[in-house]
């Protein structure tokens, strides 16, 4: 950083894979469009965010928006909240599914000017002489990047504040199409952040050689494969006496955290023992109404007992819940290995598939031997 710069502290706010418009896989159609709709709540309070904690630039990493559902109303709301942070910087580096081609409001010329879009597949950058920061990085051209654009390459000028925004494949297959990178090749451009996007579950801050480089992950999460809140990264940078140091910090946004919970209902015969348990997990865990929580039932249990199928969210007190049966009917078995009926017939031909490494194969088969036994005994089976 030169000695004529005028500030030598910096605030950068790192953020992704937002998906705006995104519906909500695994929730009601009530409750997807509610979640839709927290989500530009909570793009908002970033930006509230922005404005109330002196961010100078804001990295916005791949998949702002989700063309294949995004509305007008929403680019709107883009554009009048970046108008409103005059003084900040924003770099949008479109992703897979924002791509720079698809994607109508990076070609508008509708964004304010203090917002910057990369627009090449190609390694480019830009410059802010004001704060000494080069911000590199490249665009999707359309839902396809399989080249490294880091290759060979390095950052032009070390004495700058050298930062990579970027939706990339962090050491990914070798025939990723989403950007393939290696950590050796942000060793070798060196630059001092890198704002990673595609990602939809946060990581924790790296480092690799003098730089740090992290996924900010999802603003909103949109599913129980993306666990806790969503969020953003806050990176500060500071040059004092001719040396850099870089802080970084998690902010949540937002407003639904998703968990996904195992629970062993090894010999349990009623459904209030199960109700019972879950409601002893979620107090443990201190789950709430911002939670949406599946657990996944596990363990043995007598092949005549049907696991509960619908409980409501309410009976727990918690913003949306999804139980499912993964159960084993094998306890209490051992007489069928010997039965010369035809239920012990059923069992010993469903037993090596019961008892499969393959969960698809143990759940088919615990299905196939319930409706067995019920139609044996003339019993219904819930469905």
């Amino acid at each position: 950083m030169g000695e004529n710069n005028k500030k030598t502290r910096l605030r950068f706010l790192h953020c992704s894979d937002i998906h705006l418009d995104i519906p909500y896989i695994g929730l009601s159609a009530d409750k997807s469009e509610e979640r839709r709709r927290a989500l530009r709540s909570s793009f908002m309070g970033l930006m509230q965010y922005v404005r109330d904690s002196s961010i100078d630039v804001v990295l916005m990493s791949g998949d702002l928006f989700d063309i294949r559902y995004a509305t007008n109303a929403t680019a709107e709301v883009l554009i009048r909240e970046i108008a409103n942070c005059p003084d900040v910087v924003f770099i949008i580096s479109p992703g897979k599914h924002d791509h720079y081609n698809g994607n109508p409001i990076y070609t508008s010329g509708r964004l304010p000017k203090n917002c910057y879009v990369f627009s090449s597949d190609k390694l480019s950058r830009f410059d802010f002489e004001e704060y000494n920061v080069t911000v590199y990085g490249w665009a999707f051209m359309d839902d396809k990047l399989t080249e490294n654009p880091l290759v060979d390459r390095h950052v032009d000028d070390g004495s700058r504040v050298n930062i990579v925004c970027a939706y990339a494949d962090l050491d990914g297959d070798v025939d990723s199409d989403s950007c393939p990178i290696s950590v050796s090749a942000i060793k070798r451009f060196g630059a001092d952040y890198y704002a990673l996007g595609s990602r939809h579950e946060a990581s924790r801050f790296h480092s690799a050689g003098g730089s740090k480089y992290a996924y900010s992950g999802s603003l909103e999460c949109t599913g129980f494969d993306e666990p806790g809140f969503g969020g953003a990264n806050v990176i500060t940078v500071t040059y004092t006496a001719g040396e850099l140091s870089i802080e970084t910090k998690r902010v949540p946004f937002g407003h639904v955290r998703f968990e996904t919970e195992e629970l062993d209902i090894t010999g349990v015969n009623t459904n209030n023992e199960i109700i019972s348990r879950i409601s002893r997990m979620i107090s443990q865990k201190k789950y709430d109404n911002e939670t949406a929580l599946r657990v996944e039932l596990v363990g043995y249990t007598d092949p005549r007992f049907n696991v509960p199928t619908a409980i409501e969210s309410d009976a727990f007190g918690l913003y949306f819940f999804n139980m499912v049966d993964k159960t084993i009917p094998l306890y209490g078995t051992e007489s069928l290995k010997r039965d010369m009926s035809v239920k012990g017939e059923i069992f010993r031909s469903l037993y090596p598939d019961l008892t499969s490494a393959d969960e698809e194969r143990r759940l088919l088969a615990s299905r196939a031997f319930r409706v067995a036994l019920a139609a044996l005994e003339n019993k219904e089976l819930p469905t």
